[in-house]
């Protein structure tokens, strides 16, 4: 075999193997992406978990959560104390 059948080979012989690689990291993104997808369906179920719990039972919660049950309470007064002055600023 002359040197330019080897260098050919070679070169074929390492395409292939970045081929490969290409394809794997291709395929593991793939996979990741789906994770993420699943992350979020995960974290948009939660959060619906928890407004639901919120809305049922904020006025007497489980201790578990007593805290953050007060924590949006408090932060829906700020809101409307905010939206009040936004609406007085309007009129003026």
């Amino acid at each position: 075999m002359d040197i330019i059948e080897k260098i050919g080979d070679t070169i074929t012989e390492k395409g292939k193997v970045v081929a490969d690689k290409a394809k794997e990291l291709a395929a593991i993104a793939n996979l990741k992406s789906q994770i993420s997808t699943c992350e979020e369906v995960m974290k948009k179920n939660y959060l619906e978990i928890g407004k639901i719990y919120f809305e049922q039972y904020s006025d007497m919660p489980e201790p578990p959560f007593e805290k953050q049950c007060e924590t949006i309470k408090n932060s829906q007064r700020a809101i409307a104390d905010l939206q009040e002055k936004i609406e007085q600023l309007k009129t003026k």
